[in-house]
C-alpha cells in the first residue's frame, strides 16, 4: 500500500527502529548495572564501618568490673541500655548492686554507656568496685543479671547485644530500630 509519503513498510523493517530498540535496551541494562553497583557500594561502605559491642567482666584481687568494648571497625552509637535482675528492670548500678550484694555498694565508680558513641577499639569501664565487697558466690549471682544494649552504625543499622549472664555469654541480633528512649530510660 502506498501512503501519502510513499510506500508503507512495517516499522520493524526500518533500520532506524532497530537502532532505537537497541539503544533503549542498552540504556535499561546500564541503569540496572548502575543500581546493582550502587547496592554493592552501599554494602561495602556499611561493612567498612560495622560496629560490634562486646561485654567483658574482670575480677582481680583488688577490683571487679565490667567493660563495654567496641571491637568493630566503626563507631557504635548506643541508643538504649537495659539491665534487669531476676527479670525485673533496674534503673541504675546501685539498684543492681543492692539486688546482687544484698546491701548497697558503698564504694564504686561507673561511666555511662547510654546515649554515647563508642569509637572503634574503645573500651569503656562501665563500673568498678572493690573485690572485697563481693560475696564468694558472685559468679552464681551474676547469672541473675541480663544486659541488653541497642546500638547503631553511622548507616542507621541497628543491633542488640544481649548478655544473659552479665558479661559471660553474649548474643547479637540485628533489629530494625532500637527501643524508644522512654521505654529504656535509666542511668546506665
Amino acid at each position: 500500500m502506498d501512503g501519502p509519503l510513499g510506500p508503507h513498510r512495517a516499522f520493524w523493517r526500518d533500520p532506524q527502529w532497530l537502532f532505537t530498540i537497541v539503544a533503549v535496551l542498552a540504556s535499561v541494562g546500564a541503569l540496572a548495572l548502575g543500581a546493582y553497583t550502587a547496592m554493592l557500594q552501599r554494602r561495602h561502605d556499611s561493612a567498612s564501618v560495622w560496629p560490634r559491642l562486646e561485654l567483658g567482666i574482670t575480677f582481680t584481687p583488688t577490683i571487679a568490673g565490667m567493660q563495654v568494648t567496641n571491637s568493630g571497625i566503626g563507631p557504635a552509637i548506643v541508643q538504649s541500655v537495659r539491665v534487669s535482675v531476676d527479670a525485673r528492670p533496674t534503673r541504675s548500678w546501685p539498684e543492681v548492686f543492692k539486688a546482687l550484694l544484698d546491701s548497697p555498694a558503698r564504694r564504686y565508680s561507673n561511666s555511662s554507656v547510654g546515649d554515647r558513641v563508642i569509637r572503634a577499639g574503645e573500651t569503656v569501664n562501665w563500673f568498678e568496685l572493690p573485690s572485697d565487697a563481693l560475696p564468694s558466690d558472685i559468679q552464681a549471682r551474676l547469672a541473675r543479671v541480663v544486659i541488653e544494649i541497642c546500638y547503631a552504625s553511622v548507616y542507621d543499622e541497628h543491633w542488640i547485644v544481649k548478655d544473659a549472664h552479665a558479661g559471660q555469654h553474649s548474643v547479637w541480633r540485628e533489629v530494625k530500630q532500637c527501643p524508644s528512649a522512654n521505654e529504656a530510660r535509666n542511668d546506665f
